[in-house]
């Protein structure tokens, strides 16, 4: 701690993990940019929900995967794609359990991600934790409204509930579920919701986040008379 208050700047990546070092008076907040390229935008009428990430326990697909058997219920005309490699044997063994194969399918990763954003109306993180969480600004970024948890960090900074997005407490799979089915109930929104995110994630563009770190050396290096 000591050797990092002594540092000119501690560079950040979310308000939310700021506030975890109040003892620092040199902190400094510049998220991640999104660094693939943008892809088609989504009219969010395709009726399907899509969520992409490692198979693994920190991105909680186990919690989707028992939100989802909610959905399907009130929804069966509806698929959920989820994009990643890892844990596979042990998802599918969940979904088989819960009867949900015709509607919730794992896929390989793939190269263009972002086509397939554009191909869904609506985007889903189940972390149970994140450092920021860079696959919301990408869905974000091709006009997709997206459902998360709230959890640690990330997801406050990124998402403006009830704009852009909608925060789910974090683990609670059936307030998940219920912030979903908002989404796949109401088309309007969707498309409301998704024009604002793509507005909203320009924030996130590589110039503007490379602009803040211009900023950032030019006044250090001021500072530092150099």
């Amino acid at each position: 701690m000591s050797n990092l208050s002594k540092l000119s700047k501690v560079v950040i990546l979310t308000h939310e993990e700021a506030a975890f070092w109040p003892e620092l008076s040199n902190t400094c907040v510049i998220p991640n940019p999104i660094i693939t390229p943008i892809g088609a935008c989504s009219d969010c009428s395709h009726k399907q929900v899509i969520a992409a990430g490692r198979y693994a326990p920190q991105k909680g697909f186990d919690l989707l995967i028992d939100s989802w058997a909610i959905v399907a219920r009130k929804y069966p005309d509806w698929t959920l794609r989820i994009y990643g490699e890892g844990m596979r044997e042990e998802l599918q063994q969940q979904i088989n359990r819960l009867g949900l194969t015709p509607s919730c399918i794992l896929e390989h990763t793939v190269p263009n991600i972002t086509d397939k954003y554009g191909e869904s109306s609506v985007f889903v993180l189940s972390s149970r934790f994140e450092g920021f969480g860079m696959v919301l600004t990408e869905a974000m970024s091709c006009g997709v409204p997206v459902v998360s948890f709230a959890c640690p960090c990330g997801p406050r900074d990124i998402i403006k509930d009830g704009e852009d997005g909608l925060l789910v407490e974090n683990s609670n799979t059936e307030q998940l579920a219920e912030k979903i089915s908002l989404l796949l109930a109401d088309e309007e929104r969707r498309r409301r919701m998704g024009q604002q995110a793509r507005i909203n994630s320009e924030r996130f563009r590589m110039e503007r986040i490379a602009l803040l770190w211009k900023e950032l050396f030019e006044k250090q290096l001021k500072e530092k008379n150099i």
